[in-house]
């Protein structure tokens, strides 16, 4: 079976298929261990440090050849060039609206915190809302969108990292994903969800409008990509 890398995006569907693999992968597989860093850095730079550390541990796998590496990790294109030239590098995205409506409610389900708006229309407010809505940016292009910057370098690095992978799926066709990996690894997948929400992701008609204009960067990135790369 192929060597693969894994991206996974928050909640895009990923731990799911992430796991079939490592099923399929188990004499040679690792995910990413996530550090919460110290509590006491701002946000971030402590998402900063906590990225460079997953970043040294992607180097370190892809140095023991490990087969099959996967969890939350940036795309590293120097990685893709010479370290991980024979790795299948893949990722699964989703509608970045509901992909940021699903984010929110996971952290208050899963991570709550004081600081954080408790309801969603409050938190569109917060500074930390262009920071969720921007996720593609940062998982392609390497870094969040920032105020006042202009978006469309890091749309164009994003689209042309996605352009590099071998499977780009979307959340909404899960089968033509499934299938795509299938053909890649010569074998079917045992699928099982993990990680789901309690209930399906809802997007508050009344804010839609505001959560489009924060996810503006990520819906170019996203339809650049069902345009040219998803996997069909």
């Amino acid at each position: 079976m192929p060597r693969i890398i894994y991206i996974h995006v928050p909640e895009c569907g990923g731990s799911s298929f992430g796991a079939a693999l490592q099923l399929r992968h188990f004499l040679s597989q690792a995910v990413i261990n996530l550090d919460p860093g110290d509590p006491t850095l701002p946000t971030g730079p402590r998402i900063r440090a906590d990225y460079a550390h997953r970043r040294v541990q992607l180097h370190r796998l892809v140095s023991r050849r490990i087969r099959m590496i996967s969890r939350l990790v940036q795309y590293d294109p120097e990685l893709q060039n010479n370290a991980a030239r024979d790795y299948i590098f893949v990722t699964l995205l989703r509608d970045p609206v509901a992909r940021f409506v699903s984010h929110y409610n996971y952290l208050q389900r899963r991570h709550p915190a004081p600081s954080r708006p408790a309801t969603l229309a409050a938190f569109l407010n917060s500074a930390d809302a262009a920071r969720l809505a921007s996720q593609y940016l940062f998982y392609f292009a390497g870094q969040s969108l920032q105020p006042d910057q202009d978006p469309a370098p890091l749309i164009a690095r994003a689209i042309a990292s996605l352009a590099r992978f071998d499977i780009v799926g979307d959340l909404s066709e899960p089968r033509a994903f499934a299938q795509q990996l299938q053909r890649h690894i010569g074998t079917p997948l045992p699928l099982w969800r993990r990680n789901a929400a309690p209930a399906p992701t809802k997007v508050p008609a009344d804010l839609r409008p505001r959560i489009e204009a924060l996810c503006a960067a990520d819906i170019a990135v996203y339809q650049a990509a069902r345009t040219a790369r998803i996997a069909a």
